[in-house]
């Protein structure tokens, strides 16, 4: 039972986090919920990752609590957009979390995860395994490189664009750390395989 209760609990942590989400992407411009998914996937999706499936219930949440207001804007070439904004009492609810303490930070890695039980699998596979998960974040440290660059040009302009760069400079930093694991692993495996012992 109290294991059913912690399931429940992680649940809502997760969907109360889409929540604030969302308040806080609504306080930079009114949008539908495809624009939502679209500004996650290019702003905070490294970090904080939502689909459809939770966005469009969240929204409708909000609605129901009054923390947005909705709006039919006409769509020539399709079905009419809703467009959400955030009311004051959204404004009010996203500035109470914020100032909450922080939550533990919940770190999930498949690899990790797939590694704990690698001697079930030959060797080659798991530093197969790890080759991938390096290329992945070697794209992700060049992406973040990029990002870098053009916040630094734009700093003084607006104060949120220096709490945007210190969310880069946090993943580039773990991106970096996971590829010298990367390399520390697969000399590891590669060792333990001449050594007979995969």
């Amino acid at each position: 039972m109290v294991y059913q209760v912690d399931i429940e609990e992680e649940k809502m942590s997760k969907e109360n986090t889409t929540f604030y989400a969302i308040l806080g992407l609504l306080t930079h411009e009114d949008m539908t919920g495809y624009d939502v998914k679209k500004r996650i996937d290019s702003s905070i999706s490294n970090f904080w990752d939502a689909g459809y499936g939770q966005i469009y219930p969240t929204l409708k949440t909000l609605e129901k609590g009054e923390f947005v207001s909705k709006t039919v804007g006409l769509n020539g070439k399709g079905p009419d957009k809703i467009i959400y904004s955030i009311t004051e009492a959204g404004r009010k609810k996203l500035i109470e979390w914020l100032l909450k303490s922080n939550e533990k930070e919940n770190v999930k890695y498949d690899i990790l995860l797939k590694l704990f039980f690698g001697s079930m699998l030959p060797v080659e596979e798991n530093i197969k395994k790890i080759i991938e998960f390096r290329a992945r974040n070697a794209e992700k440290l060049k992406m973040m490189g990029l990002f870098t660059e053009s916040l630094i040009k734009v700093l003084p302009e607006n104060k949120d664009h220096y709490y945007y760069y210190l969310t880069v400079q946090l993943g580039k930093y773990t991106y970096k750390a996971n590829l010298d694991w990367a390399d520390e692993a697969i000399n590891i495996l590669e060792k333990m395989r001449n050594e007979n012992l995969s």
